[in-house]
């Protein structure tokens, strides 16, 4: 028997508290082959590499921002992880120009440390090459998406 999970609201784990809450970053990070559904071996890999630091988190973390799976991390895509969780927080309105400049803050963060070519965007070569010099950025993007 494989049940196949096509939207991460069918796992029931989340409840929406707010009805522009989205969920795709999740969704993505745990689609290991980005055909649509979660079997329950992606679900067990994407677990097993959030939780252990496997070899999958890069894999896992990229997959959560990329969300056109070009093989890039752009700055729209970062705004839209972070502010996801941000309003999956709760704590404060990410409608608010404050909060929406501290997002962008952030964001400008990471671009600025691991886009080493200046195009942007963040490809995987240079993600590995920034988690590799410093590995709390592997950590601190798990944590933002």
């Amino acid at each position: 028997y494989q049940r196949r999970v096509h939207g991460i609201e069918e796992l029931a784990i989340f409840k929406k508290v707010d009805h522009q809450e989205s969920y795709d970053q999740l969704f993505r990070g745990y689609d290991r082959d980005h055909d649509g559904t979660i079997t329950f071996k992606e679900y067990l890999q994407y677990h097993l590499g959030i939780v252990f630091s496997t070899e999958e988190l890069f894999d896992i973390v990229f997959s959560m921002y990329d969300a056109d799976n070009n093989g890039y991390i752009g700055r729209e895509e970062l705004v839209e992880v972070v502010t996801n969780s941000t309003r999956w927080m709760g704590d404060c309105d990410v409608e608010s120009k404050d909060v929406q400049d501290l997002i962008q803050a952030e964001v400008d963060k990471i671009v600025g440390f691991c886009d080493v070519n200046k195009d942007g965007q963040i490809s995987k070569e240079e993600l590995v090459a920034a988690a590799e010099k410093h590995p709390e950025i592997l950590e601190k993007l798990k944590n933002l998406a």
